[in-house]
């Protein structure tokens, strides 16, 4: 059993190694800047705990989030608190079942993010770097990325696994 502490520290670690990985890997290939990893774990997390965990657990990734790429420090922070927030108060009403589930949430808690930030932009007359397009193609692509490793990917896992305690085949 991990105690309450060591799980606040792995959790801690895992969002610094998201935000890191989110911060570098758009420099050595510009398309994985349309995946937002940062918001698959908080998303994730948010619909497997409960409401505190999920505030606290936004609220560290956004601030790392903003720490990590620049920018506005709390701008994210706030967006993902008030997204991880709203996904623990839905996981909390309805049963949330099945991976695929959880990542067409957070494909659309994604775009809802991305929303907040946006407006939170225009409120600071701040110019906004994403358009609408944008924003709809950033949360398909991690509600995509999010149903492949949730679903995909454990699926080829138990899969290959089978055939290795089989063995060889031949008939």
């Amino acid at each position: 059993m991990v105690s309450p502490l060591g799980r606040a520290v792995r959790v801690g670690l895992g969002l610094l190694f998201v935000g890191t990985l989110q911060t570098l890997l758009p420099n050595y290939w510009l398309a994985l800047g349309h995946i937002d990893f940062m918001m698959i774990a908080v998303g994730l997390l948010a619909l497997r705990s409960h409401f505190r965990s999920a505030v606290l657990i936004g609220a560290v990734g956004g601030l790392l989030q903003d720490s990590l790429a620049g920018g506005i420090i709390g701008l994210h922070a706030f967006a993902k608190t008030a997204v991880a927030a709203g996904l623990a108060a839905i996981a909390d009403l309805f049963a949330v079942r099945g991976q695929l589930a959880e990542a067409l949430i957070v494909g659309v808690a994604t775009a809802l993010e991305a929303m907040i930030v946006r407006s939170l932009l225009a409120f600071l007359e701040w110019p906004g770097t994403d358009t609408l397009p944008q924003i709809a193609t950033r949360a398909a692509i991690t509600g995509l990325i999010c149903g492949i490793g949730t679903v995909g990917i454990p699926l080829a896992m138990a899969s290959w696994k089978r055939r290795r305690r089989g063995g060889l085949r031949w008939n």
